[in-house]
């Protein structure tokens, strides 16, 4: 039993309506202090706790919790050492204006220990979470009834929005996932896939990140995108073509399929969603510009002053695109009562 708490009692305490319904377990290995840490991490790594953001003060939140002061002003002092929130005298404490970006084992143990407080107040044991836990991956990782297949794209938008085309154009036969080509890697680790799914603008990337785990299919775009392309390459040399996307790597996804296609004595004028001094200078400076699906989905068209230059970045399948998924597909099935026989 931890020693964090005031007096010997046992059980689970909540606080309410303070940052977030925090709770502590007593009769947990984990230290009392640790977990209130990593709740109050996980609540700004997860952005249900904003910069700017005021914790409640040390007295408070111990009388909540029924934890002594002394245990919140260390868990403070920790998040403050981790660079989470800056603690001034007389103005109490507050998540930081920039708190740092978690992709490591503390951010994993605060997904953790969330998990674990929701579960125990549905009335799961610790054990229970851990054995669902270990079974879902477990499944994961096994070859179902339907093809898995991983379609892969540089932005978000892209990737869940063609997942779900997928799904429609092959019913009852696939589950697809969207993830982004970096994450690829990661997934194929932690999953089971059959197919890794990507365009021909992606093909030899994905094929170096699958490192020959996972066959790749490259799928051909349809004749609306390279129409898009050949306009853009045929402009008179000195124009300029905006770019808004949700990120940098869209922008220089985008530039490299137009140099690929010979554009050139063109200027590129990029703009990131969220950055409105950017978008302000192709909306000002640009004859054409291109929006991503993202963009597109944020109604950033609209607010352009000649909305008639807007083309959108966005592609159909090519029907021989389909038709090349369609006989993987059919590859990955038919081989399956083989691979069942000989295990």
């Amino acid at each position: 039993m931890s020693t964090d708490a005031n007096g010997p009692e046992t059980g689970t305490t909540n606080a309410t309506g303070t940052s977030g319904d925090l709770g502590v377990e007593r009769d947990s290995d984990v230290p009392i202090s640790t977990q209130i840490y990593w709740q109050i991490a996980y609540q700004i790594d997860s952005g249900r706790l904003l910069p700017g953001s005021r914790l409640p003060p040390v007295r408070e939140l111990g009388a909540a919790l029924r934890v002594n002061p002394n245990t919140i002003r260390a868990v403070y002092r920790r998040l403050a050492d981790g660079g989470y929130v800056i603690s001034r005298h007389g103005a109490g404490t507050h998540v930081a204006d920039h708190p740092p970006e978690r992709r490591g084992t503390e951010a994993l143990a605060g997904i953790v220990s969330e998990m674990l407080r929701r579960a125990s107040h549905a009335g799961f044991t610790a054990d229970e979470v851990a054995t669902a836990t270990f079974a879902a991956a477990t499944e994961r990782k096994r070859p179902g009834e339907l093809v898995r297949v991983l379609f892969a794209e540089c932005t978000s938008a892209d990737a869940g929005y063609d997942a779900e085309r997928l799904v429609a154009a092959f019913p009852d036969m696939i589950e697809v996932e969207g993830t982004l080509i970096d994450d690829m890697p990661g997934r194929l680790d932690r999953f089971h896939y059959d197919l890794i799914a990507t365009t021909t603008f992606h093909a030899d990337e994905c094929q170096v990140l699958a490192a020959g785990r996972v066959p790749v299919v490259a799928m051909i775009v349809g004749p609306g995108y390279l129409e898009l392309v050949h306009e853009i390459a045929g402009l008179p040399a000195g124009s300029r073509v905006g770019l808004v996307c949700a990120s940098e790597r869209g922008a220089d996804n985008i530039l490299d399929t137009l140099r690929l296609s010979g554009a050139t004595g063109i200027e590129l004028v990029p703009a990131l969603i969220g950055a409105p001094e950017m978008l302000e200078v192709v909306d000002r400076t640009a004859d054409l510009i291109l929006m991503s699906r993202e963009a597109l989905k944020a109604g950033l068209d609209l607010g352009l002053t000649r909305p008639e230059r807007v083309r959108p970045w966005t592609y159909e399948f090519d029907p021989s695109g389909l038709e090349l998924l369609r006989r993987a597909i059919e590859h990955v099935a038919a081989a399956r009562p083989a691979e069942q026989t000989s295990a």
